[in-house]
């Protein structure tokens, strides 16, 4: 796949969620140009000098969400982010993240500013939070593709979770559809079953090498059948 047809298949899995009242917003993905391949990822945001919050803490989960630099959030406010990098008609790398919502609400949202209010209250003050929203502490999931730096501590297709620099070796790369159905089908179980539909959403396979380290001892894996 390219990354026009990649870009094409994440628009059209998140309106078939969209349509299902599974979502509570979502992007459009974009194609970039950069030096040697095609990115489509979330709406770009143009970098500043501040240091960028830590892996996993709320300050993350806000800035993501004050900048609109996700694919989707799901209707209990989860974050989807889904990147690929194309060379071609070949995948070369991709990133997909699922941070279940780090806070549950005690008050209805109905927009982006009273998500944001919430999480800002807690960083500011969970006092004051106290009634309104809570912190439930989820840690992200995010599966790597990265063919370029694969060695023997950096599997082909990882894991990051609970630490930036953890790495769970992982069986291969997915497809958006395929992510998306095993966040679902994982974390959402009363979803699967009462809509079928999100089984039938078209997977397509992403080619790549074999793996050329066996993971490391000692370490968890993540495979499927």
């Amino acid at each position: 796949m390219n990354a026009k047809q990649i870009a094409r298949v994440i628009a059209t899995t998140c309106q078939a969620l969209n349509s299902l009242d599974l979502l509570f917003t979502y992007n459009n993905p974009c194609v970039v140009s950069l030096e040697g391949c095609d990115r489509v990822s979330w709406p770009a945001k143009i970098p500043d000098s501040t240091k960028a919050p830590s892996f996993g803490t709320l300050e993350q989960y806000l800035e993501w969400v004050r900048n609109g630099e996700f694919t989707c959030l799901l209707f209990d406010y989860s974050l989807i982010r889904a990147s690929y990098e194309c060379v071609g008609n070949t995948v070369v790398g991709h990133n997909l993240l699922y941070w279940p919502c780090p806070v549950g609400f005690l008050v209805e949202v109905s927009c982006l500013r009273d998500l944001r209010e919430g999480i800002e209250m807690c960083i500011d003050s969970p006092r004051q939070a106290h009634g309104v929203v809570s912190l439930t502490m989820r840690t992200p999931m995010r599966f790597d593709f990265d063919p370029d730096r694969e060695s023997d501590d950096h599997p082909l297709v990882h894991l990051h979770t609970q630490f930036d620099d953890t790495r769970m070796s992982v069986q291969r790369a997915m497809d958006f559809p395929s992510f998306i159905k095993k966040v679902i089908r994982t974390f959402y179980r009363n979803k699967w079953a009462s809509h079928p539909e999100i089984g039938c959403l078209h997977e397509q396979s992403i080619d790549h090498k074999e793996i050329q380290f066996d993971p490391p001892q000692h370490v968890f894996q993540v495979s499927w059948g």
